[in-house]
């Protein structure tokens, strides 16, 4: 589904990278718990200390591309209406998606033990971003023994197939963006405890998550959010 549709679909990868720049300038949002599940298996996942990694050229490779599909997205609060911004996107995540393809086709899935978890997350991202590829990586991300495909990009994943296919998101990470520029959180199922799936996939607190996204520049419509989940 494309960001110019007049009710698109916004993966909140972008907001995400702006929690570490956010989280360290003033915010109005209450500071990030480092010490909190969440943030210890986020950091678990992400830790490549004293790690080796099978295939460093394929990493290289997909840092690039990562780089590549993050640049345009730098000012996507700013543009997020804009139908020019949205086509620009559109091509970049196209060709992206090609070259992502001709990669699982030649690698399969590149994973933790291949590529390192910032080569494995960039792979996940690009994927993220085109629905062609959607469906058939979360088929092989769930086939893969724990520990290979990070849980937080795994579970987002699984939230943009569910709402894409018309079901409930499971972690809370879709929003829809209609005509008028407002976000509005996706039907998501048991609420009570939402965000228990979050932080053991190494997500925060939906309440923070979205306070930062306001920050970020989105306009949310909290009336859509959980009650408990309201900044």
């Amino acid at each position: 589904m494309s960001l110019h549709n007049r009710s698109r679909l916004v993966l909140l990868l972008g907001v995400l990278t702006l929690f570490r720049e956010v989280s360290g300038q003033a915010s109005r949002c209450s500071p990030l718990d480092t010490t909190a599940l969440w943030a210890r298996a986020n950091r678990a996942w992400s830790n490549e200390r004293g790690l080796r990694w099978s295939n460093d050229s394929l990493r290289r490779v997909l840092l690039t591309l990562r780089d590549r599909d993050q640049a345009p997205r730098a000012e996507f609060g700013a543009r997020v209406g804009d139908t020019l911004y949205g086509r620009q996107l559109m091509n970049v995540d196209s060709t992206l998606a090609a070259e992502m393809e001709v990669i699982l086709g030649r690698f399969g899935l590149p994973t933790r033990s291949m590529v390192g978890p910032a080569g494995s997350d960039a792979a996940m991202l690009i994927v993220q971003h085109n629905w062609p590829l959607q469906e058939r990586v979360l088929a092989l991300a769930k086939a893969m023994p724990r520990g290979e495909i990070s849980p937080e990009k795994l579970g987002m994943l699984e939230d943009r197939v569910l709402v894409h296919q018309g079901k409930p998101q499971r972690f809370g990470t879709q929003f829809t963006a209609g005509a008028d520029g407002v976000f509005r959180f996706a039907p998501v199922s048991d609420t009570a405890r939402l965000d228990a799936r979050r932080s053991a996939a190494g997500m925060a607190p939906l309440r923070q998550y979205v306070c930062l996204f306001e920050e970020a520049g989105m306009h949310v419509d909290r009336a859509s959010l959980p009650p408990m989940s309201r900044p």
